[in-house]
């Protein structure tokens, strides 16, 4: 779904975002964890196969939220975060349906990433980028922004395949960084443009609705969440020795899942799509919370 390579995670004690990831402004930046940490945990590694309690799902985060303020220090994620999620991955790949892929999700939401509203701290970039996504293409489409109407003319007279202008869209809109994070969400909006022309193949990608960049906003967040359950959950797959064709099938019953859980939240949020940026943080936030649940 994006990522090649999964990942087994921060050790005991280490913090919650890498140190590469930019502070976030306002309370996003504090240590305010929704989910209390577990620093009874001996074990400095992710792995999988969590014992006792790590099994079960994650207590709603609402109920643990601390009294951390904006200004605390960033508190340090307990060891084997995503051990219970995993063991959750686990139990869906060998049979258990959708409920256990929706405590996977709980989860890898709540103790491995700290709770709802951490996780959206973490995933900032995504909302970020697919709201910086979203407003370009309504600047196309209105001609606002004279920087973006001389780089729509340029690749206009270029008369480029819908494949490269993706890649050209993407590659303004998203620069490649070199991390991980944006990696993950330009092939995430890649994808999300790609299944604008799969289903309009004479879309003009530049003279967009409203609705049309709403669903390249939400599809861009559906994707980049898919990428991160893959990062961080996705050595199960590894672990359990699939061959490739049945991994593809897990993971597009995941990308379906996800999916279908975003469109739900985009319905919620729709007198938002006139306001690209906004309703990019809120789509995640909000479907980050509906995992959590």
């Amino acid at each position: 779904m994006g990522t090649s390579t999964s990942s087994k995670g921060g050790g005991a004690r280490s913090p919650f975002d890498p140190e590469w990831l930019s502070p976030a402004a306002g309370a996003e930046s504090g240590g305010g964890s929704d989910v209390a940490t577990d620093t009874g945990s001996a074990d400095s590694g992710d792995n999988d196969g969590a014992a006792g309690d790590d099994s079960q799902d994650a207590p709603n985060s609402a109920a643990l939220s601390g009294a951390d303020g904006p200004d605390a220090p960033a508190a340090p994620a307990p060891g084997r975060r995503f051990a219970a999620a995993r063991t959750n991955m686990s139990a869906y790949l060998s049979g258990g349906g959708r409920e256990s892929l929706r405590s996977a999700a709980k989860n890898m939401v709540n103790r491995g990433m700290g709770g709802p509203r951490r996780a959206a701290s973490t995933m900032r970039g995504t909302s970020q980028g697919a709201g910086q996504l979203g407003q370009f293409l309504a600047s196309a489409r209105d001609g606002t922004d004279p920087r973006v109407v001389d780089w729509v003319q340029r690749v206009r007279g270029s008369n480029l395949s819908a494949g490269d202008l993706i890649l050209e869209l993407v590659k303004e809109v998203l620069p490649d960084t070199g991390s991980v994070d944006d990696e993950s969400l330009r092939n995430a909006a890649a994808e999300a443009l790609g299944k604008l022309y799969e289903t309009a193949p004479d879309v003009d990608v530049f003279n967009l609705n409203n609705d049309q960049i709403a669903e390249v906003i939400g599809l861009t967040i559906a994707n980049d969440v898919c990428n991160r359950m893959d990062l961080q959950l996705g050595q199960t797959y590894e672990r359990l020795k699939f061959d490739p064709q049945q991994v593809q099938l897990y993971r597009n019953d995941v990308k379906e899942y996800v999916h279908a859980e975003v469109r739900v939240v985009m319905e919620r949020h729709s007198a938002l799509r006139m306001d690209p940026q906004r309703l990019a943080k809120e789509v995640l936030a909000s479907t980050l919370e509906v995992f959590a649940e």
